[in-house]
């Protein structure tokens, strides 16, 4: 077989084992970790260590803050390991009840202080 003729297996590999999409697994093989575009890519993914150890109010937060930061709501999806729906009822979720903790009155109020 010729060389062409093994390039769709070794981007398959690519993509399996470095958590890629085909697009970026063939650039990748063409141009190699060390090309810039490469180190790019990988230094855009978001590593998953960690995730599954968090609580749901836990994980809504993280979601929010790496929707701020910038990752796409699939990329975010991608390492938490659910649905897209899920990342944005999660963070939507999140928000929401920010803003409930910021209109309730403090603590000192409730004591009569004010």
């Amino acid at each position: 077989m010729r060389d062409e003729e093994y390039a769709g297996y070794c981007c398959l590999i690519i993509a399996i084992l470095c958590d890629l999409n085909a697009d970026e697994a063939r650039k990748m093989y063409q141009y190699g970790p060390d090309h810039p575009l490469c180190q790019k890519i990988m230094k855009k993914k978001i590593h998953r260590e960690g995730f599954d150890k968090l609580d749901q109010n836990e994980k809504g937060k993280v979601m929010a803050q790496l929707l701020n930061q910038g990752y796409s709501v699939d990329a975010v999806a991608d390492a938490f390991l659910c649905f897209p729906s899920t990342v944005r009822r999660r963070a939507r979720e999140y928000r929401e009840k920010g803003e409930e903790d910021a209109d309730a009155p403090s603590q000192i109020c409730r004591r009569g202080f004010f």
